[in-house]
């Protein structure tokens, strides 16, 4: 004979309509920037990325980093570059001779008036006659 009611699968867990033991519940696919364990879905870490359905979670490439919960390659980004450096598409480098930058700089600004300064300089008081 049919059981005369349904039990629940065990908190977080579902399973498919017409389902005969609890065998058959399982956690429901992660959301991206999440990833499976055996106690449900956690959220990635920093610095990490995973898409929806994730067993684990990928590191983001080499000097780049992200926030926590981050779903996609696309999350990673390079920090931003400290005074006297300026961002390219493959990170920071560092201005040239005779230029200068703030934090966070995606160019460096000449020296003004003639004025030369060193490589890495930070402020248009680094430049000098």
């Amino acid at each position: 004979a049919g059981a005369s009611s349904c039990t629940s699968c065990p908190d977080g867990k579902i399973s498919a309509a017409g389902s005969t033991s609890a065998d058959d519940c399982a956690f429901a696919p992660c959301s991206g920037g999440e990833y499976m364990t055996d106690s449900g879905c956690q959220h990635s870490g920093e610095n990490t990325f995973s898409g929806a359905g994730a067993s684990s979670c990928t590191s983001c490439p080499d000097g780049k980093i992200s926030a926590a919960g981050s779903t996609s390659a696309d999350d990673c980004t390079f920090e931003s570059c400290n005074a006297g450096e300026y961002m390219t598409g493959s990170g920071c480098q560092q201005c040239g001779e005779n230029t200068f930058s703030s934090a966070g700089a995606s160019s460096c600004t000449s020296s003004p008036d003639g004025k030369v300064s060193a490589a890495g300089s930070t402020s248009a008081d680094d430049c000098t006659f």
